[in-house]
């Protein structure tokens, strides 16, 4: 079982699909490892290609994915899924740093791209 300290860093996003009718999405992350632990980061006013540069600590207890969710903040409705998907632990685990762009497919519209998020993970025992 894997144990250690995973950071994770989000650095921007691009290319956001807009759930708006009137004005932009206001987008955040959602960082999901369990249950348990859940982070997010502040959401950016009208803005479909936020900077973030945000770092989070997660304790790794033999969690193996960590679920990323893109969020529109909305103040009146419920807030919308932008998009999401998951990553794969095992690669940071055995290479300890990782800088990639996750494609967000899912959404709520089926698998179409609905943007890119820049992540940065690492990781130590």
């Amino acid at each position: 079982m894997t144990k250690g300290v995973l950071r994770v860093t989000i650095v921007e996003a691009r290319h956001l699909k807009d759930t708006d009718i009137f004005g932009k999405s206001d987008p955040y992350v959602k960082l999901i490892l369990d249950k348990h632990n859940v982070q997010s980061t502040k959401p950016k006013s009208n803005n479909l290609n936020p900077t973030y540069n945000e770092q989070f600590i997660f304790n790794i207890n033999g969690q193996r994915k960590l679920a990323v969710q893109v969020w529109d903040k909305d103040t009146i409705l419920r807030d919308d899924l932008i998009g999401d998907d998951d990553i794969n632990l095992s690669e940071v685990f055995s290479k300890g740093y990782i800088d990639t762009w996750l494609k967000l497919t899912k959404g709520k519209f089926g698998f179409r791209e609905r943007g890119e998020l820049h992540l940065i993970l690492e990781f130590a025992q």
